[in-house]
């Protein structure tokens, strides 16, 4: 049997005192590249291993090309076009410069197993109806997750269509395809997003501020809280990290920037202390978060500017404070500043995705104070909204902002959202905007 393939590695035959590259060809089978090179010269060796990785990841690219005949008249016939090619196509334009590489590369890969073997032509709606029914048949489980895992939502296998129907625009607005299939999409679910009231926002703060809920006041239901050196929030972050443990806020600052500004989860993380051109970055004297840089890759997500909140500025002040009194290393033991507003001893964070669940949990967001209902451990699953997300915290600031009697259109100006979006995903749930409307 073939060895499992992965990539070059730079290796060293003590024998002949030569190092040498150890790959695998096209077909699985392995690969010796010998350098001229012994111990005496491993940068020269490294050197030369660095170019010849370079070289195949060239050489990869270009075999992966996808460069269609504008001339042909077969790129404008959907019986001659498969799916596969015109998906590839997109991808490619994709990565060139768009932000949901990613994301559609996620899509691409559900897509092709159910229309691999397909022409663009054979794009009808009992076939789009056939794959959301395929799709929902099967079930998604994360990442080392254990268990059944949970079935996939018509809404996702819609958003995958989507994808397929920005692919096969983009390929008739290329080369006019003589008649566009066209997408059917299932019907849209009603939209029912979660939010957390002010009080449960303030109890994931106090958890994450290192405060133990101990008990709560049989008067007032309200939690009785003490101050502790760690509680099991802080003590399972610390067994995680060993000895490596250090006393680190990014957690609160997360919270709080995205509390108050709605911000999605990823440009908070991005956000830097000092203008970037990719980047977004906060602006104090400004008094302005810019959510992303001005050459930030094209994106469905809108992420306009805002105004920092009043009570979000004091913090930013202090937290800009602490950073400049301190220096992080870089890979090369080099001293620098710390650039960005959310990190982890200096260093920037990827995901927050576990930590914030973990604090959820103590903070009880795991029941709804504004109705009771059981966000999760419902007798019937399918009752469950599943444990807040970070992402609670934007459907959150759109709420309160409703609630507070601002119109759509300005919430939707601050969060980047259109004011259809505004409307439609949360107006019809909160209504106190409309007080003016009901007196006159």
């Amino acid at each position: 049997m073939a060895p499992p393939r992965r990539g070059p590695s730079l290796d060293y035959d003590s024998h002949r005192d030569r190092y040498y590259i150890r790959d695998y060809d096209d077909a699985g089978k392995r690969i010796k590249v010998r350098l001229g090179h012994g111990a005496a010269d491993r940068p020269a060796a490294q050197k030369a291993f660095a170019l010849y990785v370079l070289e195949k990841e060239r050489v990869e690219a270009e075999k992966a090309r996808v460069a269609p005949d504008a001339e042909d008249p077969a790129n404008q016939d959907p019986r001659l076009v498969s799916i596969p090619t015109c998906l590839a196509y997109y991808l490619q334009r994709q990565r060139e410069g768009s932000s949901n590489a990613t994301l559609a590369a996620y899509h691409a890969e559900h897509l092709l197993r159910f229309w691999g073997a397909r022409m663009l032509s054979q794009i009808k709606g009992q076939t789009c109806r056939d794959y959301v029914a395929a799709r929902t048949a099967e079930r998604w489980i994360p990442p080392g997750g254990k268990g059944p895992g949970r079935p996939i939502s018509e809404q996702t296998a819609g958003r995958e269509l989507q994808t397929l129907g920005a692919a096969v625009g983009l390929w008739h607005r290329e080369f006019t395809l003589t008649s566009r299939p066209v997408i059917t999409l299932p019907e849209k679910g009603k939209a029912h997003p979660d939010w957390l009231t002010e009080a449960e926002y303030g109890r994931l703060l106090r958890v994450v501020q290192c405060w133990r809920w101990v008990a709560s006041d049989l008067a007032t239901r309200e939690p009785v809280w003490e101050r502790a050196p760690e509680n099991p929030f802080v003590a399972h972050w610390r067994a995680s990290v060993g000895e490596a443990y250090v006393e680190d806020d990014h957690l609160e600052r997360f919270l709080e920037i995205g509390f108050y500004t709605g911000t999605r989860s990823g440009a908070i993380l991005d956000l830097r202390w000092q203008r970037h051109r990719v980047d977004g970055h906060v602006d104090i004297p400004g008094l302005t978060i810019h959510r992303a840089g001005p050459e930030a890759p094209v994106s469905r997500k809108r992420q306009p500017r805002c105004r920092i909140h009043d009570r979000l500025l004091p913090r930013l002040i202090e937290w800009r404070k602490a950073d400049a009194a301190r220096t992080v290393t870089d890979g090369e033991g080099r001293p620098g500043p710390i650039t960005h507003v959310v990190h982890e001893r200096g260093v920037p964070i990827q995901r927050v995705d576990k930590a914030f669940g973990r604090a959820a949990l103590l903070a009880g967001l795991d029941r709804r104070d504004i109705d009771g209902v059981m966000r999760i451990g419902n007798p019937d699953p399918a009752d469950d909204m599943g444990l807040p997300t970070p992402h609670i915290l934007r459907h959150t600031r759109a709420t309160l902002m409703l609630q507070a009697g601002l119109a759509p259109r300005e919430v939707g100006e601050y969060l980047g959202m259109s004011t259809k979006m505004v409307e439609e995903v949360y107006g019809h749930h909160h209504v106190e905007y409309q007080t003016r409307a009901a007196a006159a």
